[in-house]
C-alpha cells in the first residue's frame, strides 16, 4: 500500500513532540515551540488537531535529536516525523491442507503508516525550518488523498 493511502479519510491527528535533552534545551530548543509550529501548519492546511483524550487518535510523532553545545551555535541534528495510527492485522488460520479452519482472525495495534525524516547541521531556527518542511510533506500527502473540496 502506498503510504499516502493510509492518510485517506483521516479525521485529523494529535501532535506528539518528544522532549529535548537537557543540553538541547539549554541551547534553545523548546518542545512547546516545536509543538506550536507543527499544530499551526496543520490547522492552516485544514487538518484538524485532535485532543489526546480522544480514543486512540492518530498521532503525528515528531522526534528531533540534536547535538548542540550552546545557544546560537550550529550542531548536528536528525528529525523523524511519523504518523502512528490504529491498524488492523489480518491473519488466516490454515490447516495442514491449506484450508481455513477459523476464518479470518484480526487484531488491532498501533503502527507507523507514514514517515519521513531529515538530517543536517544548523542552529535552532534551521532545525525548526527543517521540521516545518517535513510537516509540509505530510500535509501534501494528506491533501493528495483528502482534497479540501471533497473531490478525489
Amino acid at each position: 500500500m502506498n503510504k499516502r493511502e493510509s492518510l485517506k479519510t483521516l479525521p485529523g491527528v494529535t501532535v506528539i513532540v518528544e522532549s529535548f535533552s537537557r543540553e538541547a534545551a539549554d541551547a534553545g530548543f523548546d518542545r512547546h515551540t516545536f509543538q506550536t509550529d507543527v499544530e499551526l501548519k496543520l490547522r492552516m492546511a485544514g487538518i484538524s488537531v485532535l485532543e489526546t483524550e480522544d480514543l486512540n487518535p492518530p498521532e503525528l510523532y515528531v522526534n528531533v535529536n540534536v547535538l548542540h553545545k550552546g545557544t546560537n551555535q550550529l550542531g548536528a541534528f536528525n528529525v523523524r516525523l511519523a504518523l502512528n495510527q490504529e491498524a488492523i492485522l489480518h491473519s488466516q488460520a490454515h490447516s495442514d491442507h491449506g484450508k481455513s479452519e477459523d476464518g479470518l482472525a484480526t487484531a488491532t495495534m498501533f503502527a507507523t503508516t507514514w514517515s519521513t525524516g531529515a538530517l543536517g547541521f544548523g542552529d535552532v531556527a534551521y532545525v525548526r525550518n527543517a521540521v516545518k518542511d517535513l510537516v509540509d510533506k505530510f500535509i501534501n500527502d494528506w491533501l493528495a488523498v483528502n482534497p479540501l473540496n471533497g473531490t478525489a
